[in-house]
């Protein structure tokens, strides 16, 4: 059987309004928790088959860091 897991993105910036909601980066807490998502993922050994992701910055840069976390390339993230 097939699994689906949602993830939203970590913690982003919003410290300027004028930047484009798409733009917007992860912030310190962000990247922090990320990784530990991530690795909580791993200790359930989960071996995703495709890994999606919008291109808002924010959103790609957690699917990064989680793919990472679980052995999947980087590179063949699906919407980056």
């Amino acid at each position: 059987m097939k699994t689906l897991f949602l993830v939203r993105h970590a913690k982003s910036m919003r410290d300027d309004a004028a930047m484009p909601d798409k733009d917007r980066p992860l912030n310190d807490r962000g990247k922090r928790d990320a990784p530990k998502m991530g690795e909580r993922l791993a200790k359930r050994y989960v071996k995703p088959n495709l890994i999606l992701s919008s291109p808002a910055r924010r959103a790609l840069k957690t699917a990064q860091i989680i793919a990472k976390k679980l052995d999947y390339k980087v590179k063949a993230i699906c919407g980056g």
